[in-house]
């Protein structure tokens, strides 16, 4: 029987995260020796976690977020530091423990983000802004007479505080 037309033989999927890097990370976290420690974060660690960040960037649609490269960086650096803490004895595999890590970190840097862009404001709104309130006219009793700029109705302060008051 002929393989019908259109269809593609399944191709392998390549994981980034696999047994081997469950391994090392168990491996990691039970040695002491920092040339083993190095060795095992260069050859599996690094490059996993790498990959599972960019995963979680792009999952999440974090990629918004100003200088999103640095960041990057930044979370990597973040989860070799917290590498010591992870306790394969607790049930948990090392995958979902860091990427939940990594999400995480990513949303605390949003609110951060978030936060910092509410409390400052731009200098071209400050400068816009201060245009608009030198731009407005204010009537003194003074300048209200018949005949004035001022509307016809108004012709007193206190017509023109009515006005203000009940609009």
């Amino acid at each position: 029987m002929a393989a019908r037309k259109g269809r593609k033989p399944k191709k392998n999927k390549q994981y980034y995260f696999t047994q081997e890097h469950e391994n090392a990370i168990v491996e990691y976290a039970n040695t002491r020796d920092i040339r083993k420690r190095t060795e095992l974060y260069i050859k599996y660690i690094e490059p996993a976690f790498s990959e599972m960040v960019d995963k979680v960037v792009f999952t999440y649609k974090f990629t918004s977020l100003p200088n999103i490269e640095s960041l990057r960086e930044e979370c990597k650096v973040w989860l070799t530091t917290i590498l010591d803490k992870y306790d394969p004895a607790k049930g948990s595999k090392a995958f979902s423990y860091f990427s939940v890590i990594t999400k995480n970190w990513f949303i605390h840097k949003v609110k951060k983000t978030t936060a910092r862009s509410r409390r400052e404001t731009d200098l071209e709104d400050i400068k816009s802004t201060s245009d608009e309130i030198a731009s407005i006219e204010l009537f003194h009793e003074d300048d209200i007479t018949p005949g004035s700029d001022a509307p016809e109705h108004i012709e007193s302060l206190a017509d023109l505080e009515q006005v203000v008051y009940t609009s």
